[in-house]
């Protein structure tokens, strides 16, 4: 009974493992979500007077089933991880 329940869980464990690298963006398309992202948020928070801060990347890693970035808006840094098609970026404390 045991051995069936740990080949049942594994079955399920390979699936979701293959599923997440199947589903997984390629890292340049997952990095211009995360400028087109970036951007939009700088725009929001814009001063009167204020230019437009460049987005830059300083390091972006693809993993097996997730991908993380570090970008820059201005003086800001934000961390990002995506995976399943869904990237979150942390949000600096203003």
């Amino acid at each position: 009974m045991f051995r069936r329940y740990l080949t049942v869980v594994g079955i399920i464990l390979v699936v979701v493992l293959g599923l997440a690298v199947w589903l997984k963006p390629p890292l340049d398309r997952m990095r211009e979500g995360v400028d087109q992202g970036l951007a939009e948020y700088a725009r929001q928070h814009l001063k009167a007077g204020e230019a437009m801060p460049q987005v830059t990347h300083t390091e972006s890693h693809d993993w097996l089933v997730a991908v993380s970035h570090t970008a820059h808006v201005g003086d800001l840094t934000f961390y990002c991880m995506g995976a399943f098609k869904v990237t979150v970026c942390n949000l600096p404390e203003e």
